[in-house]
């Protein structure tokens, strides 16, 4: 799975963007997502994993809207990318005006 293709699964969500590409006041909720490093698999050179970590970003008032983004974004990936079940605690991004977490998922990939 490519990016264009993630953020076709996820924009129909909540709105999905790059790193950097969100800019102000978080007022409404929203994705963000971020291509981590390729890893090879053990005993394979050639085959691996790309790693991805997705930011859960919700207004500051009700924490509680993070935990349906959670369960949404899981049901919209399920079957299409491998959940490592890494889920961060949730912070304050006091610039965005913001709770924030991030889930992690990897794709199988060809190691290039």
């Amino acid at each position: 799975m490519n990016r264009q293709e993630l953020f076709n699964l996820l924009d129909p969500v909540y709105p999905t963007y790059a790193i950097g590409e969100h800019k102000g006041e978080c007022i409404e909720s929203y994705i963000v997502l971020k291509f981590d490093g390729q890893l090879t698999s053990m005993n394979n050179s050639q085959c691996g994993w790309q790693f991805v970590h997705i930011f859960l970003y919700a207004p500051l008032g009700d924490i509680t809207i993070l935990d349906d983004m959670i369960l949404e974004v899981k049901q919209a990936l399920k079957n299409k990318l491998e959940d490592t079940g890494e889920i961060t605690p949730e912070i304050i991004d006091s610039d965005k005006k913001a709770y924030m977490r991030r889930i992690k998922y990897r794709i199988p990939k060809e190691v290039v």
